[in-house]
């Protein structure tokens, strides 16, 4: 068998046992079987194997719990801390689902994701050797590719995109769909010593770092009662803490650098989210383009059409647009007025 397929076999074992222990031994057997085919079978002698190999592989211990009867995961709470051995676990258990529903494949549908995986296989290689890639780039902000030489530091998966970070002039992140051209070159380099990956990332939304404009800082989100429920489930940072709650809103308070992928994000949400102060002037400030300071995500996009419409003369758009923004005539000069709107936030 081939060596990517033990492995296959390896992190089915590893899942089976994660996702239904605790599990007898009689139990992993049958779904062994059913699993990889009939004539397959797990003996005891080679099951034993398996969980060597299994904490060998991937430092995780299977072991028999005589007070739950079956065979368990021992350290459960561990590898949910662990980012990419939980991700591994669930992406075959995913897997696993899918190859037992074999039936159900026209109802399960999955979301598109771009390509660039087949770069991940170089990149690891590299960073496990400490070798340079020669890497030939075609990034949205050029109009042409670029060929340079890059140092990978780590990878990392954001939103079902893979990137890099990678040094070249300097640290940067590189979207692994937009690599056209990836090659291992001889030149060596050194990983400094005190670069930590998760801690690089630690004080980031996503994967935009450097952003001149911002330092790590508080920020203080006001969240409708409707989208405080989505958040509680699926924090935005893991910083995210939430400080005061009750029927119509929840207050959220975070500290990280409230970079440019933060703002979209905050700005998809509509006005079910507002940007509290200090850090709202920051957030929406002049020194970006198309950003007015204002309170809410709603307001940089709501006050926009209001100076649109002012200087287009077209007040009865403005008002169809957006219920409750009124722009109004003071002695023949355009003026805006800001309402509150039925959840409490300014428009």
């Amino acid at each position: 068998m081939s060596t990517a397929g033990l492995i296959n076999r390896y992190v089915w074992f590893v899942t089976t046992i994660y996702n239904r222990g605790p599990i007898t031994l009689e139990e992993i057997q049958r779904r062994f079987e059913s699993h990889f085919g009939r004539g397959e079978e797990l003996s005891e002698r080679q099951f034993h194997r398996y969980t060597d190999a299994v904490e060998e592989l991937f430092d995780i211990e299977i072991k028999y719990s005589r007070t739950q009867r079956g065979y368990v995961v021992a350290d459960r709470e561990g590898i949910d801390n662990m980012g990419m051995r939980k991700w591994l676990i669930q992406t075959f258990s995913v897997n696993n689902i899918l190859h037992e529903s074999q039936e159900l494949k026209n109802r399960i549908l999955f979301e598109d994701v771009p390509s660039g995986q087949q770069h991940l296989t170089t990149i690891v290689d590299a960073m496990r050797e400490s070798i340079a890639l020669q890497m030939t780039y075609h990034s949205f902000h050029r109009e042409e590719p670029s060929t340079f030489e890059v140092e990978p530091y780590c990878v990392k998966l954001f939103e079902q995109r893979w990137y890099m970070l990678g040094m070249s002039d300097k640290l940067r992140i590189y979207a692994l769909d937009r690599i056209k051209v990836l090659e291992p070159t001889e030149r060596k380099f050194k990983l400094p010593k005190k670069f930590d990956a998760a801690k690089f990332f630690e004080d980031y939304y996503g994967i935009i770092i450097g952003d001149e404009d911002f330092d790590v800082e508080p920020v203080v989100l006001k969240v409708d009662s409707w989208q405080s429920k989505y958040l509680r489930t699926l924090p935005l940072h893991h910083s995210q803490v939430e400080v005061e709650r009750n029927e119509e809103y929840s207050i959220f308070e975070y500290r990280l650098c409230p970079s440019f992928d933060f703002q979209q994000k905050l700005l998809s949400m509509g006005d079910s989210v507002g940007v509290l102060p200090p850090c709202y002037s920051k957030i929406f400030s002049e020194k970006r383009p198309r950003r007015l300071q204002t309170t809410t995500p709603r307001q940089v996009w709501a006050r926009g059409i209001i100076l649109r419409c002012i200087k287009s003369n077209k007040y009865d758009n403005l008002q169809r647009t957006r219920r409750g923004v009124v722009c109004t005539m003071d002695g023949g000069v355009p003026s805006e007025r800001w309402h509150k709107s039925g959840g409490g936030f300014c428009l």
